[in-house]
């Protein structure tokens, strides 16, 4: 399976509010005053409470339930001990009885926002995307005294839209969020990402997507993703130099294993291929770079054979496009997989004679573009390979690509003794632990890949207020 080309970067707090950072999540604490004046008593459902938030903090889930558990003996209907033992189960990825505690809670405290937020995250993690958006709005609602809070949960609202491939309505919920908060991160990101990708049609689009990334960046100066979206938007405006952003973005790229890096880097040099006019020097020395780190890159093997093919240099470019579709790495919803094929075709049939070889790698071209300009090329491959092969097998190759209504498929296959494997519905990038990826890219143009996106964040862990 390939990696996918886009990349969500978030924590897990929903709101912003003082306290004990650990894993993503945030320990709501009682203020120190109250704490001096107030004494929980020992074993009360409040203190094994505290007791429970203390082993949260800490990363030690198992524990801190046998605390809350405890608490909710001595008060079976205490609220923060039924909530946060939802939380510890969440962090332990154990997310339907983290449901299961979330909905208790609600029956206990029907108009906490956080529980709504919470829920509404899990049903989005699941992929029920219509529930979420109902969560987070009622989230939202609940929180009209609290603006950053409420902006928050529009931000969510707007990411389970995106999941529902709603981008006119999920841009509405990040305009109510900046509304709210013009220091929303996630709302500033996900906006200006979606007017550079499905809502680029919008009037004035692109000049309203480089000010929401430009903001985002100021806001997360340390997002590679936001870098490389401001870029692209730089690209689209013609105002500024994106050279200075990709620059920036490999800066602060220090992502687990150098996969922030390396996304950069193939980010770059795509760049640096689509300039006017196009640095090539440029980026064959990053995607050099790029492959020393990941040799398997997707679509940069494929790139960097493609470029050995337009100077002429054979050798090098069968072994790089080879490595781009062989050995179980072929993408056949990858431009660059199909063309590579295509490359190696023609080197196969003009250059370094193998018709065998030619014919499979056109087979695998054909088999996904039979409708492509190029059939004309291979039809020609077809004839030069006829002197290689038995008649009847180059009249089929020949007749294979006349036509649809001919079959092709069936007879190519024949020629090359190749199946092929089924097409992949659309790719998908796996992200960090606590980042989500919406179901299919949001590219600017038909050459570049917006980074996506800022995902739903969940409600943090409390303590009881003293004197409970």
């Amino acid at each position: 399976m390939r990696r996918l080309r886009r990349m969500m970067v978030a924590g897990m707090a929903c709101m912003a509010v003082n306290g004990l950072a650990f894993n993503g999540l945030t320990l709501m604490s009682s203020p120190l005053s109250a704490v001096e004046l107030s004494v929980l008593p020992d074993g009360s459902a409040a203190q094994l409470t505290t007791l429970g938030n203390m082993e949260l903090g800490q990363g030690r889930y198992e524990t801190a339930i046998g605390h809350y558990r405890k608490a909710l003996q001595v008060d079976k209907n205490y609220f923060w001990a039924t909530y946060n033992l939802g939380l510890a189960h969440q962090q332990l990825a154990q997310f339907d009885d983290a449901a299961t505690w979330y909905k208790k809670a609600l029956e206990l405290s029907p108009d906490h926002p956080e529980v709504v937020c919470n829920l509404g995250w899990l049903a989005w993690r699941a992929g029920r995307f219509q529930e979420a958006a109902d969560r987070f709005q009622d989230a939202a609602r609940l929180s009209p005294e609290n603006p950053q809070d409420a902006a928050q949960y529009w931000a969510n609202t707007g990411s389970a839209r995106e999941g529902l491939q709603q981008w006119e309505a999920a841009g509405r919920a990040y305009q109510e969020a900046l509304a709210l908060d013009g220091a929303n991160y996630a709302a500033a990101y996900n906006f200006g990402t979606l007017l550079i990708g499905h809502l680029n049609r919008q009037p004035g689009a692109s000049e309203r997507a480089q000010a929401l990334l430009q903001q985002a960046v100021e806001l997360a100066p340390d997002r590679p993703a936001a870098w490389l979206n401001l870029a692209q938007a730089r690209e689209l405006t013609g105002k500024g130099d994106p050279r200075t952003d990709y620059d920036r973005a490999l800066e602060v790229a220090t992502g687990p294993a150098a996969g922030e890096r390396n996304e950069v880097r193939w980010q770059r040099a795509r760049w640096y291929a689509r300039s006017q006019p196009p640095q090539q020097i440029a980026m064959r020395e990053e995607l050099r770079q790029l492959l020393a780190a990941d040799p398997d890159f997707p679509g940069a093997n494929g790139m960097l054979g493609r470029y050995w093919f337009a100077i002429g240099d054979f050798e090098k470019a069968v072994a790089r496009l080879e490595r781009e579709v062989i050995n179980g790495h072929d993408d056949t919803s990858n431009p660059i997989d199909l063309e590579s094929h295509y490359l190696l075709a023609v080197i196969y049939a003009d250059h370094r004679p193998d018709p065998a070889k030619a014919i499979a790698h056109a087979t695998s071209y054909y088999q996904q573009r039979p409708d492509s300009p190029k059939i004309h090329e291979l039809r020609r491959l077809a004839l030069r390979l006829s002197a290689a092969t038995n008649a009847s097998d180059s009249d089929r190759v020949m007749d294979s690509t006349k036509s649809p209504d001919t079959k092709p498929q069936r007879d190519l296959n024949e020629i090359s003794g190749k199946k092929s494997d089924p097409i992949s519905a659309g790719h998908m990038e796996t992200g960090h632990s606590e980042a989500i990826h919406s179901e299919s890219a949001h590219p600017a143009n038909s050459t570049k890949e917006a980074h996506h996106a800022e995902p739903p964040h969940s409600a943090p862990a409390h303590a009881p207020a003293a004197g409970h």
